[in-house]
């Protein structure tokens, strides 16, 4: 329930926008490794995985970044979305690295890479979860969200700007994918999908000209 409630907010927040994809639960294998992202987002300047957390109760994580939640009074530990993300991205990041021939084009004769685009994980919980953050590592809580505040988040992350004042602003120089390798990224990472979630991979089919 709260993958549906998280593609929910992502649906209902980016449906419009004509350059961003959201993909949801994406399955896909590389080197004989599987890989699930909850949530996939692909924008101008990169990516950024969301993993979804159903979480009824409390929830801390220590110094060390190890978390824990309770139910029903009691603490358990769990393992941690984030360090999940991570493990998803890098291999991910490999996948693509491998196609990047047939994915981003080349800048001054030489083949561009994704390596330098950005690339972001949050942690999406439930909406009704009680977050201690006192304690919390900022590196961990800032990537840390409720449901309810996840695109929020994401809008803060992308950063976008239309391209007049993108080219007036010395200050981003992000690399930014073009229209032809955004939508070649989709329909790559489409192609990805085990057949077991190929019917969850939801994705907008068009992306605005510039």
């Amino acid at each position: 329930q709260q993958e549906k409630d998280v593609a929910f907010f992502l649906r209902r927040a980016f449906k419009d926008n004509e350059e961003i994809f959201v993909i949801n639960d994406f399955k896909f294998t590389h080197n004989d490794e599987i890989a699930q992202i909850d949530h996939l987002i692909i924008y101008r300047f990169g990516f950024i995985l969301v993993e979804s957390k159903s979480i009824i109760g409390n929830l801390r994580v220590n110094k060390e970044g190890e978390w824990s939640r309770s139910y029903r009074g009691k603490w358990q530990g769990m393992p941690s979305p984030i360090k999940q993300a991570e493990l998803q991205q890098n291999l991910l990041k490999e996948l693509l690295h491998e196609y990047r021939n047939e994915l981003v084009g080349k800048l001054l004769g030489l083949q561009q890479t994704l390596g330098k685009r950005r690339w972001h994980q949050l942690c999406a919980v439930s909406s009704n979860a009680i977050v201690e953050r006192e304690n919390m590592p900022n590196n961990v809580s800032k990537k840390l969200v409720k449901s309810e505040f996840l695109v929020d988040s994401i809008i803060k992350i992308m950063d976008l700007k239309n391209d007049v004042v993108r080219t007036l602003s010395l200050l981003d120089n992000r690399p930014a994918f073009n229209n032809d390798e955004l939508i070649a990224i989709r329909d790559f990472l489409l192609s990805q999908c085990k057949p077991i979630s190929k019917r969850l991979c939801n994705v907008k089919s068009k992306i605005q000209s510039i």
